[in-house]
């Protein structure tokens, strides 16, 4: 009996000490030094077309940014003044999720699939396209209208980022979908450029290497993978082998990453403290972009004011948010942040 006491002592106690830290760690994320201000109505489309959910933001690293968004025509350059100046792909998704540029500057864009039952998209989504800087179709993985797990099919694309080597990685298993999807199986997959099939890793689970929604993806100079783990509220970080390194908690709840070449990690946050489908998620988490340090986890900047899930960051310190909202006219769905 004593010895059966002393361990719950013992387990009061660690538990005990351990509040103040994970409060720290919460309340230090929430409020924490804000050095950027919002560019007012930056971005501009053509005559006639709606903003769309703003999903994929590629930083142009000269002010401006590629974007895509769910709207027609859904990929969209915009200048550093926020005007756009070149727009394709009209009619070619259900839902955009997923946006990278390889090295040799094409762009690569996913299509989820419908994020429910909906018979008006049967045999459409669950694909990603390979496009040149001018709209020039040059690959199509996946095969429309079917969502699996396969070395030729997706479940639900949800990201993309590009190897050292050129390879390209994609995030695979979005939630919601339909109920006609394979609904476990989230995993990374690996493709060459030529969209050749070389491997894939993990499955629907919250242990490490394992993933509940992968949401994002973004490599540091090291080479290694950031994974937005988004509904296990945490970033997987994974080495050039993919073997796991470690998983950080400490950015909330990640719809999007970041990382510049000086490994600032940006990572937003568009769902804590917000229910959605009945289920409050990360409560006593603000929404917003949280920067720090992709070296060591180390937390310096919080964005408040925003709730983004769309993500872009260059070089020259600019921040680019994208906000998930039904199509219209204006304000613009895509927030470009700069120093004050």
């Amino acid at each position: 009996m004593v010895k059966t006491n002393s361990k719950l002592l013992l387990m009061a106690v660690a538990l005990i000490l351990a509040l103040p830290e994970r409060f720290s760690a919460q309340t230090g994320a929430n409020a924490m030094n804000n050095p950027y201000r919002m560019v007012e109505q930056w971005g501009e489309l053509p005559e006639g077309i709606l903003w769309g959910s703003s999903i994929g933001i590629i930083p142009d690293g000269k002010g401006g940014a590629w974007l895509h968004h769910r709207s027609d025509p859904p990929i969209v350059k915009l200048d550093s003044s926020g005007k756009a100046v070149k727009t394709f792909g009209d009619g070619m998704f259900v839902q955009a999720h997923g946006f990278c540029m390889d090295n040799d500057g094409n762009l690569w864009a996913g299509d989820s699939g419908p994020f429910g039952d909906d018979a008006s998209e049967a045999g459409r989504g669950y694909q990603f396209f390979k496009f040149s800087p001018d709209g020039e179709l040059l690959l199509t993985l996946g095969k429309a209208g079917v969502s699996k797990a396969g070395t030729d099919t997706f479940i639900a694309p949800t990201a993309c980022a590009v190897a050292p080597n050129g390879d390209i990685f994609i995030a695979d298993g979005h939630f919601p979908r339909p109920s006609t999807s394979q609904q476990d199986g989230d995993r990374i997959v690996r493709f060459t450029a030529d969209g050749e099939y070389i491997d894939s890793w993990g499955r629907n689970g919250s242990g490490p290497g394992e993933f509940d929604g992968p949401h994002a993806l973004a490599i540091d100079s090291q080479g290694r993978l950031f994974v937005a783990d988004r509904s296990n509220n945490r970033i997987q970080i994974f080495d050039r082998e993919m073997n796991f390194v470690d998983d950080w908690r400490h950015f909330g709840r990640p719809s999007g990453v970041a990382i510049t070449a000086d490994d600032t990690l940006h990572v937003s946050d568009s769902e804590s403290g917000k229910r959605i489908a009945g289920v409050l998620r990360n409560p006593g988490w603000k929404n917003g972009i949280r920067i720090g340090n992709a070296k060591d986890g180390s937390l310096s900047i919080f964005i408040d004011g925003t709730d983004p899930e769309g993500l872009g960051a260059d070089d020259r310190g600019n921040v680019f948010a994208g906000l998930t909202r039904a199509r219209r006219a204006g304000p613009p769905l895509i927030q470009k942040w700069v120093r004050k």
